[in-house]
């Protein structure tokens, strides 16, 4: 009995702790991300780190909103975050002043 217990309590830890790994581009990634495929993230990330290639673009966390915007969160903690929309099977740039690049 004890030994079953045991066993129960590891492997909930192992699953619990197995639940915040999932990782897109080296990010931890969270939202709604069964909305948007991995390729898709990739390819969100890429394009804002191609229009920004004088800057640092390290990503620390990616947040799926939909399956046409991503919030790229930088290294600065949960703080600003950077809006990427697709639009017309592109991925674009947004802050709050409209579109930036694409």
């Amino acid at each position: 009995m004890r030994s079953t217990v045991r066993s129960l309590l590891i492997l909930a830890t192992t699953l619990l702790a197995s639940c915040n790994t999932f990782r897109v581009a080296g990010a931890p990634t969270f939202g709604r991300v069964h909305d948007i495929s991995i390729e898709d993230i990739e390819a969100a990330v890429a394009a804002y780190k191609a229009a920004h290639i004088y800057e640092d673009t390290s990503v620390a966390q990616i947040q799926v909103i939909s399956h046409d915007e991503v919030r790229l969160y930088g290294d600065r903690g949960p703080g600003p975050y950077v809006i990427m929309r697709r639009v017309h099977g592109k991925w674009r740039y947004y802050n709050t002043g409209g579109i930036i690049t694409s």
